[in-house]
């Protein structure tokens, strides 16, 4: 038993209101005699609520009578609605109430029945909407009606108000994720304008609804997170003034410095006594539409996740209440300038993707927002739902949607909602920016059909709408969040760039296979067979001791494992783990190549070191979603097969948070004793280095030619940073998929990761021959060659510097003037400075 839109109509000659006391007291005493005998709960709590109901009508005066002629026809309604399609003009309803032990009081009973096993969220929501109706037409004096009506925007209290302040205020809602509670009650953070067009400044204005009150508007679950905020200190506050409609104006045009608090208390706007520090502070100045900042700014991948989540949160929270009125799009939500921290390297205004506001003028312009569309010919009939679709797409893609009017509401929500399935289609790509859990969230809306529980009622039916928004957008996305990483810190971002363009969040190296006869090709071939002949010489000093051989973990496309490459002689036995991330191989699988050739580099470049690889991912287009698959990997690689060295030829335009938690987990469980080597970037100065390679705990690894020129592509070095190494990345040939005849050349700072990781192994092999060898007598610190900083201190007194604080890692240059005994001194020297 739910709702269906209201209609006319009393019993016989009876007025509105003498049926609907009628039919609320047949229906209540039906309810009671039903929950009585089946044990049913629920009808007991819906009879009170009816008994309620018709009471409230008894005590309604005349002055209420325009409102309850509104009210009344979809009371009744909201009532009539049983299994099978409703009657019109509530039949059913004229039916019980004229005639007693009849087949249509087992309807209604049907009806009941039906409406105790509808989910608990849609009993609550209804028990409440019948007692907000009860309350609303409880007598109130005068000045309780104005301001409630004032609460709930009633045009016909335009007259108690001055003129200017439905013409001219301008107020916005800041969005949250959360919900913030102060002394018992719910806070509002808003803004106010009292000149939309000067801006002089905006006031800040904090709202406080009792917690015990919040079902009369906004309906909060215990479930959402709290916070106490921190410039409102938790004391209650007795001293206040009351601030009549006529004042209120004044008060936020005047400019004061401080945080204005204001509490509702019977229906009257109260002001706190004390002033609160600016909880938000943002500069003199108009607010930039989503519109807008699509238009002339770049959102981060990271950016768009956490706005997308918070406006998705803020309209579903909002969904069933009187801010649903106004228009939801990517022109009413709105972002304040702010001055950038000190410590932020961003020059002007800052807007900030985590502080969205929702923008509404008090000026009615006639653009109420529709919940349901009832004519003949539309496809999809929920323009709110379709509206929120279409604010996650624009997000998503990085650009605003064109608004057209095609010249009736039916029309325009049958193009949108066409253009809007064509956007999502899962064969059109949108970049970099392309998370399942994002497309599904928007289908989740345009998807969207009634359930067996609603048949047609708008009001009631809202509640369900509301609980759909949760699972079908708001919770696909939060997971995606958690998956990221980005959940527990939403509101750490940079300012929105200023650059436009939509932003690459991810690159992985990709070039085309070129022949091996090129010239770059050549001189990387030689460069590789000079580090064979040190490995042939590492190789005899290791045959006359029993030194463990270092442990290589690789995290890539995987391998193929029918390469002619990896059946060569004594590699087989050499790859001692393979785990599949990106499906569910048992055996070694590589379907894009990127896997076969890096880990193909390593074993080259350290033939003695055993091989791990992990396929985190089919290929380069998939790394984006990951993000959980790397985490599992690092801990496999880093915990279970105890790899001295892991390496990751890829990178992300922002951190991971998780990957970061896997990377440093790795090395306080391992005690430091694990090094971790990540592509650095190949987009040049428009980019930053990538994550991971940023982090302290990774070494970020450039390319450079044969003969150590550090590339274009390479990220501009940090002149504050540690010193930049790049080693042999530019047209290296190495084996690729079974499919391809011979080797092809690639290039890129992964390529030379995986290069500087089998320099790496080499260094740790002939370390540890030294460390059997008795004549080298080597210092116990030189084992700090197996962490982070010793690896580096040996890189460096391997490579040649090439200035600008970059350091090419030659092996050659190294091991060409040293006999064993000073190139172990070199390494030892350096791990003990």
């Amino acid at each position: 038993m739910q709702v269906l839109l209201a209609g006319p109509g009393g019993a016989g000659g009876d007025s509105p209101f003498d049926f609907a006391k009628d039919a609320l007291s047949r229906v209540s005493q039906i309810a009671v005699e039903l929950g009585a005998r089946k044990k049913l709960c629920v009808a007991g709590c819906l009879a009170a609520e009816l008994l309620i109901a018709r009471k409230a009508l008894d005590s309604a005066d005349v002055a209420q009578l325009p409102k309850l002629q509104r009210r009344v026809p979809k009371l009744l309604k909201d009532l009539e609605r049983w299994p099978e399609p409703p009657d019109p003009y509530n039949s059913i309803l004229r039916s019980v109430v004229s005639v007693k032990g009849n087949a249509t009081e087992d309807r209604v009973r049907q009806g009941l029945i039906s409406f105790s096993k509808a989910s608990p969220y849609v009993i609550e929501q209804y028990l409440k909407k019948l007692e907000k109706f009860s309350k609303s037409v409880v007598v109130t004096d005068d000045n309780d009606r104005i301001s409630d009506k004032a609460k709930r925007g009633d045009r016909s209290t335009v007259e108690e108000y001055p003129a200017h302040v439905n013409t001219d205020l301008y107020a916005i809602l800041r969005l949250r994720d959360d919900i913030v509670k102060v002394n018992g009650h719910v806070a509002f953070d808003m803004l106010f304008s009292a000149s939309p067009t000067g801006w002089d400044h905006w006031q800040d204005l904090q709202l406080r609804l009792p917690l015990k009150k919040a079902r009369r508007g906004v309906k909060f679950d215990d479930g959402d997170s709290c916070k106490i905020l921190p410039n409102c200190p938790n004391r209650v506050i007795n001293k206040t003034r009351v601030v009549p409609p006529e004042e209120f104006c004044s008060l936020v045009k005047t400019k004061l410095g401080s945080q204005i608090c204001c509490h509702i208390q019977d229906s009257e706007l109260h002001q706190l006594y004390d002033g609160f520090p600016i909880a938000q502070n943002v500069n003199p100045g108009p607010s930039f539409s989503l519109r807008k900042v699509l238009e002339i700014r770049r959102l981060s991948n990271r950016m768009k996740l956490v706005l997308a989540y918070i406006v998705a949160r803020s309209f579903w929270r909002y969904y069933d209440s009187p801010w649903m009125d106004s228009q939801w799009t990517s022109d009413s939500i709105h972002f304040l300038p702010e001055s950038p921290v000190e410590d932020e390297a961003h020059s002007g205004d800052a807007l900030y993707a985590s502080k969205p506001y929702f923008a509404v003028e008090f000026e009615d312009h006639g653009g109420q927002s529709m919940e349901y569309c009832s004519s003949f010919g539309v496809i999809f009939r929920y323009p709110r739902l379709l509206a929120l679709c279409i604010m996650l797409l624009e997000i998503g893609r990085g650009q605003s949607l064109a608004v057209e009017d095609y010249g009736s509401a039916e029309a325009n929500l049958n193009e949108t909602w066409t253009l809007a399935k064509r956007l999502t289609n899962k064969n059109r790509t949108w970049g970099d920016f392309d998370y399942p859990h994002y497309r599904k969230a928007i289908l989740g809306c345009l998807n969207y059909t009634p359930s067996s529980e609603e048949s047609g009622s708008v009001d009631t039916d809202v509640f369900a709408r509301k609980a759909a928004i949760y699972d079908d957008v708001v919770q696909p996305l939060e997971k995606l969040l958690k998956e990221l990483g980005f959940a527990e810190n939403l509101h750490i971002l940079d300012p929105i760039d200023t650059i436009q363009g939509p932003g690459r969040v991810l690159d992985i190296p990709a070039v085309l296979a070129l022949p091996t006869e090129n010239r770059d090709a050549s001189q990387s071939a030689r460069w590789l067979d000079e580090v064979n002949t040190i490995n042939r010489y590492i190789q005899r000093q290791a045959s006359f001791t029993s030194a463990r051989a270092p442990r290589v973990a690789i995290l890539d496309t995987g391998f193929d494992d029918e390469a002619i490459f990896f059946n060569g002689p004594g590699r087989r036995g050499k790859i001692k783990g393979w785990r599949d991330w990106a499906g569910d191989e048992e055996s070694p699988v590589d379907e894009n190549g990127h896997g076969s050739h890096t880990m193909a580099l390593v074993m080259k470049v350290a033939p003695n070191a055993m091989i791990y690889a992990a396929r985190i991912a089919k290929n380069r287009g998939s790394l984006k979603n990951a993000t959980q698959s790397i985490v599992e990997a690092i801990h496999w690689a880093a915990i279970e097969m105890k790899a001295d060295i892991i390496s990751m030829s890829f990178g992300f335009q922002e951190e991971i948070p998780i990957i970061t938690t896997a990377i440093t987990e790795a090395i306080l469980e391992r005690k430091g004793n694990i090094i971790f080597l990540a592509a650095a970037s190949n987009s040049g100065g428009n980019r930053r280095e990538m994550f991971p390679a940023n982090l302290d705990s990774v070494i970020s690894i450039r390319e450079t030619n044969s003969r150590g020129a550090f590339s274009d592509t390479n990220p501009p070095v940090d002149l504050d940073g540690p010193a930049a190494f790049g080693t042999l990345g530019r047209e290296v040939p190495s084996a690729w998929l079974s499919s391809v005849d011979g080797e092809v050349a690639k290039s890129g700072s992964s390529v030379a990761t995986a290069m500087a990781a089998g320099i790496a192994a080499m260094v740790l092999t002939f370390v540890s021959v030294g460390m059997e060898t008795e004549t080298a007598k080597l210092p116990v610190e030189v084992q700090r060659v197996w962490t982070k900083r010793g690896m580096r201190a040996a890189l460096t007194r391997m490579s040649q510097n090439m200035g600008n604080r970059s350091y090419f890692i030659s092996p050659m240059a190294f091991f060409a003037s040293k006999d064993a005994e000073k190139a172990w001194a070199a390494i030892a020297d350096a791990c003990v400075g």
